[in-house]
């Protein structure tokens, strides 16, 4: 747990053996097998709030709602989205009671938003809301767990500001090459490979055809 934020964070992802979440064409469904999927589920029944960037909305149209857990309950839904551009139809906001919470940056254009009594618009004093400060205003929204599931520029922030409690990586039996996929990490500035972030391997499990790596940061 981030001593300034109070959040724990899990960072999880779904990458393919050579590290994509996409093929260069952007098609990302299904990487992972059912079994891992579940896990997610799983893992959002866990946590307070899952976070996902509008890129990931806008390609993935996730519903980030718990299915197939006996007696499960959705987390808040949380999307950095600086232009204030989703779509209005996107299904982040199913009027299922769920909370939603929208970060925009200061430069936002205004917009008319959905008539949903759950939704909340949070404006960062930033261009682009910074990963803290976002957190910082998540606690202070009474969350205190937080499942950041996407994208590759979301994680890659998440990680240079070393806001990740625990990194939970499906890894599905596939290879999809090219320079043009999607890997599933974006920049983290490192030009040297003592630079790297280190992991720490807590486990290596078999989730149905795949495999599920839970590590932390050290």
């Amino acid at each position: 747990m981030s001593k300034e934020t109070g959040i724990t964070v899990t960072l999880k992802a779904a990458v393919t053996l050579d590290g994509k979440i996409a093929t260069a064409s952007g098609h990302s469904k299904w990487i992972t097998g059912e079994t891992a999927r579940h896990k997610v589920h799983q893992l959002r029944n866990e946590n307070d709030a899952v976070l996902v960037g509008i890129n990931t909305v806008i390609a993935d149209d996730p519903e980030l709602n718990v299915r197939g857990i006996d007696d499960g309950k959705s987390p808040a839904r949380i999307v950095l989205d600086s232009k204030a551009k989703i779509p209005e139809h996107s299904r982040v906001f199913n009027n299922d009671g769920v909370p939603v919470v929208i970060v925009t940056g200061k430069q936002a254009e205004s917009r008319k938003w959905p008539d949903l009594p759950t939704l909340s618009i949070l404006s960062a004093p930033t261009i682009i809301p910074e990963t803290n400060w976002v957190l910082a205003e998540l606690k202070k929204l009474g969350l205190k767990s937080l499942l950041v599931e996407g994208g590759s520029l979301i994680y890659a922030s998440f990680l240079k500001n070393l806001c990740v409690d625990q990194l939970v990586l499906f890894i599905a039996p596939k290879i999809i090459g090219g320079q043009e996929s999607l890997s599933w990490c974006g920049n983290l500035d490192v030009d040297l490979l003592d630079q790297a972030l280190q992991l720490d391997i807590r486990s290596v499990t078999a989730v149905g055809e795949d495999w599920m790596i839970e590590a932390k940061i050290k």
